[in-house]
């Protein structure tokens, strides 16, 4: 997959899922699913236009969300910044300049409540208003539910706030993931029989409440089982610099410096502060049992 900037991308034959795909939910995966469909059937590039609005912690960092529709077989991210002249672009601009020009659509996946624009006065009926001036062909995807509950980049923001986990993956078709390279800490898990990998989470990325969780630990293609916690560590530290560390079960080895995913499946319990390191030291004990006899 090529990931381009609004100001790179100069496509031809494409069919485009517009969106901001913030946490590439299942609702989200229905929109890339079609163009993949349509590009494979009439042998054109699929190609995700991204409206990034950063105004928030996100669900996926960029580069998660690359790395997500790379392994999907996207053939082009167009990566937009939401720029106050883009944000004032009228509706018929931006499907002249975008849709026509830059990206020369020839079909547009959206969701039936997609806005652009201008204060979002553009309307999945403006696209279909336009199509046969346009040359493309719009392909309106209906709202997914699941267990009764419309599928929302809100709705996920607020399970993983809560640190609803389960239902977090219910929702987005995946486990939340935290990916990043493993620093040295200070490697107190090991005098305690509790070694544990230490990543620092990026700044933008949206965290669980700080605590304890049951997590996968995916090194290279191998899958482990972990207990991660995410936190300051009141009981050995003193800077409250937040880190994730995971002690991962049946592993031996030095992954310093090394890339490693570690993806949530549920909360064990809130993070606490011991009275010294063998008290925790056999709470960790407890959580390790936890999650063994899963």
């Amino acid at each position: 997959m090529k990931v381009l900037t609004y100001d790179e991308a100069q496509l031809h034959n494409t069919a485009v899922a517009l969106g901001k795909f913030q946490g590439l939910h299942r609702g989200h995966i229905l929109l890339v699913n079609k163009i993949l469909n349509l590009a494979k059937c009439e042998g054109l590039s699929s190609v995700v236009f991204t409206i990034n609005i950063n105004n928030s912690k996100m669900i996926n960092t960029r580069v998660d969300r690359e790395a997500i529709l790379e392994s999907l077989g996207v053939d082009y991210n167009v990566d937009c910044e939401f720029t106050p002249s883009f944000a004032s672009m009228k509706p018929y601009d931006f499907i002249k300049e975008v849709l026509y020009y830059k990206l020369h659509a020839k079909y547009v996946v959206v969701g039936t409540d997609f806005c652009f624009g201008n204060k979002r006065s553009g309307t999945i009926e403006t696209l279909i208003a336009y199509q046969e001036e346009f040359g493309y062909k719009v392909i309106p995807i209906e709202k997914l539910s699941v267990n009764n509950q419309i599928v929302s980049s809100s709705l996920i923001r607020d399970l993983i706030s809560k640190g609803e986990m389960e239902s977090v993956s219910d929702f987005m078709g995946r486990h939340y993931f935290i990916k990043g390279l493993v620093s040295r800490g200070r490697m107190l898990g090991r005098t305690i029989d509790f070694p544990t990998i230490n990543q620092i989470p990026p700044d933008d990325k949206l965290l669980p409440p700080y605590g304890a969780y049951e997590t996968r630990v995916f090194v290279d293609e191998n899958l482990y089982k972990g207990i991660t916690n995410i936190g300051d560590n009141p009981t050995i530290s003193e800077n409250n610099k937040v880190t994730v560390e995971t002690h991962i079960l049946d592993y031996v080895g030095d992954l310093y410096d090394r890339e490693v995913r570690i993806e949530f499946i549920r909360y064990l319990r809130e993070q606490k502060r011991f009275r010294d390191v063998n008290e925790l030291r056999e709470q960790l004990m407890i959580d390790k049992s936890n999650v063994m006899h899963q």
